[in-house]
């Protein structure tokens, strides 16, 4: 009997011919192979089956990093992102002082970003980052609200045993109770009904309690609007400034102080349920996206107050300047835990919509559609058709099969029999360029790999703690990196060629069959993510639930949540007449086995 996966292996006669050729290949072990002794084969898996599945609504709530404003992606469609967080103390029962009353309130969210140079002017030059279509007049309009909906943090449907699930479309649920005041009133048009985001490093200026700017020698400047007279008191990171309304601060904080409501957090986060930031467009599609960590936010309400009691004798004592500090936004591994919800709509192009819907899980696809957000993910069905079964080490018909695909046990076989060792294994992703050929598209600079059986991340990811030049560039060896053409194109844009995903360690275990958890364990999850350090689920909302066959996929990459980027990547129902056959997605094994 011929073994019909002897047939699929190419046998590179060489180390070096193999090197010559193969410039992707990363050689491991390479002690073992450079050996004499050894041989070097590849082999590229021949029962590859990938298709694309749209997320629907997905849980939003409580995301390391949250989406805010409008952005249009030239084949997917347009996104729009708003939020909403819970506001807290950050210390309880603050201690105000007498006769407090509010100079300002400002909120400061900055943005990533990463310092180029200084002018000769001594202005500080910064390169904005995960900010997606930005252009200074990519403006739209920013309203902030109160929230007068209250966040939970447990789930009343599970007897409050575990924790609350909040989805990118359940804005309905603050919208309800969304209160009446716009909060960011600032003249300001740049701050509200005509917004954008900005590269420019923020300017504090010397003023006096009246707000009036103040030369050197604290004078009030006799011409308050011209800037250059002004003294720079302080410098911030580029990022979002709101002045938001004093009165509704003094009424609603300052005043409340005598009543108990910041007695605590706890009392706080009920009495005042959070800010709302909602963005619309000025003219359609218009706008950039920005990702936030608001967690990060300054946000203080810089009042007067008198340290003594009034009196008969005195009734209006001094009143020296003071700071209360709120803060907003939730980091697991800080003690700021303001519940948040980040609103996602997507409004997919046409093209998008149709190839989503003709989604083949049987044959799958020639492109892979996803897209982060409440986007799309693919899915990848690993070692094909089970209707074999081993008996001695040699395949046999088995029409019911026995729970373990026939290429798997092949792999297994010969890997018994030759001595086989796995090297390395790789999933190689195409761009498809032709798609993507929008000039303002902006491709995602990361894709990622998990372990869609048992909703996880694999193995490869686990075992790769290595550090890259900023946090995104986390876990290289593990990569799903974008590799970009080396020359720019007329746009002034170098193209996405490919991502390139290792699954050595994946390939090692499935192979290895020591543990018969793994025997299933061959369907992966491709998606676009943000962040590569957040590996932990989110799930689907069950109105919208990913089928496959009869089952059901519970949960995405939280990572994915939180991008609103998307990719087109060729797939594996690609025929060899095509002319884009040799970019179709490859599972690509290395072995080394002993000379004979």
């Amino acid at each position: 009997m011929k073994n019909s996966l002897l047939k699929g292996i190419a046998l590179i006669v060489g180390l070096f011919g193999f090197v010559s050729c193969d410039k992707d290949f990363n050689s491991m072990g390479s002690d073992l192979v450079d050996d004499h002794h050894f041989t070097l084969e590849k082999y590229e898996v021949q029962h590859l089956k990938a298709y694309s599945k749209a997320t629907g609504p997905i849980q939003s709530n409580n995301l390391p990093i949250n989406a805010l404003g409008i952005y249009k992606d030239p084949y997917f469609g347009t996104t729009k992102a708003q939020f909403v967080s819970q506001v807290e103390l950050t210390s309880g029962n603050p201690t105000l002082g007498y006769q407090p009353v509010i100079d300002s309130v400002y909120l400061h969210v900055p943005y990533y970003s990463t310092f180029k140079s200084t002018t000769d002017t001594g202005e500080k030059i910064y390169e904005l980052d995960s900010i997606y279509g930005y252009s200074e007049t990519a403006k739209f309009k920013l309203h902030v609200y109160e929230n007068g909906y209250f966040l939970r943090d447990f789930d009343p449907d599970s007897d409050f045993e575990s924790a609350q699930k909040y989805y990118s479309n359940e804005k309905f649920l603050i919208d309800a109770y969304k209160g009446t005041e716009l909060l960011n009133n600032s003249t300001k048009l740049a701050q509200n009904e005509e917004f954008v985001f900005s590269n420019k490093e923020i300017y504090i200026y010397k003023t006096n309690g009246n707000g009036e700017y103040l030369n050197d020698s604290g004078a009030v400047l006799a011409d308050q609007n011209n800037v250059a007279l002004r003294v720079i008191k302080e410098r911030k990171l580029p990022g979002i400034w709101l002045d938001l309304k004093n009165s509704f601060f003094q009424q609603k904080i300052l005043n409340a102080a005598a009543s108990g409501a910041l007695f605590n957090n706890n009392i706080f986060k009920n009495y005042l349920r959070g800010l709302l930031f909602e963005v619309e467009a000025i003219s359609p599609d218009q706008g950039a996206l920005a990702m936030l960590d608001f967690s990060s936010a300054e946000f203080n309400i810089i009042y007067k107050a008198s340290n003594v009691a009034p009196t008969t004798e005195v009734p209006s004592p001094t009143r020296t300047r003071k700071v209360l500090s709120l803060q907003m936004g939730y980091k697991s591994s800080t003690a700021k835990r303001a519940n948040c919800i980040n609103f996602i709509e997507h409004t997919k192009s046409a093209d998008y919509q149709a190839k989503l819907a003709s989604s083949d899980e049987v044959n799958g696809n020639d492109r892979l559609y996803i897209k982060g957000g409440n986007g799309s993910v693919a899915f990848i069905d690993v070692f094909g058709l089970d209707v074999k079964k081993a008996v001695n080490d040699v395949m046999v018909p088995e029409p019911l099969g026995n729970g373990i695909p026939d290429e798997l046990e092949e792999l297994r076989i010969n890997m018994k029999l030759n001595r086989w060792l796995v090297n390395e294994a790789n999933l190689v992703f195409y761009i498809d360029q032709t798609t993507l050929s929008g000039v303002n598209k902006i491709e995602p600079e990361r894709i990622y790999i998990f372990d869609a059986t048992n909703h996880k991340p694999i193995l490869d990811y686990n075992a790769d703690n290595s550090n890259g030049a900023t946090p995104k560039k986390n876990k290289g060896a593990f990569g799903g990196i974008i590799e970009r053409e080396t020359v720019a194109d007329a746009n002034g844009k170098k193209k996405g060629i490919k991502y390139k995903v290792r699954l050595t360690d994946y390939i090692r275990q499935l192979i290895k069959n020591d543990n018969t958890n793994y025997d299933d364990n061959v369907r992966l999850g491709v998606a676009v993510i943000e962040d590569i350090n957040s590996p932990a689920n989110a799930y689907i909302n069950p109105a919208n639930p990913i089928t496959i066959g009869t089952s059901q996929v519970p949960f995405i990459p939280v990572a994915s949540v939180m991008s609103p980027l998307g990719t087109v990547l060729y797939g594996t129902n690609i025929p060899a007449s095509d002319p884009n056959s040799a970019k179709k997605l490859k599972l690509e094994i290395y072995f080394t086995k002993p000379n004979e």
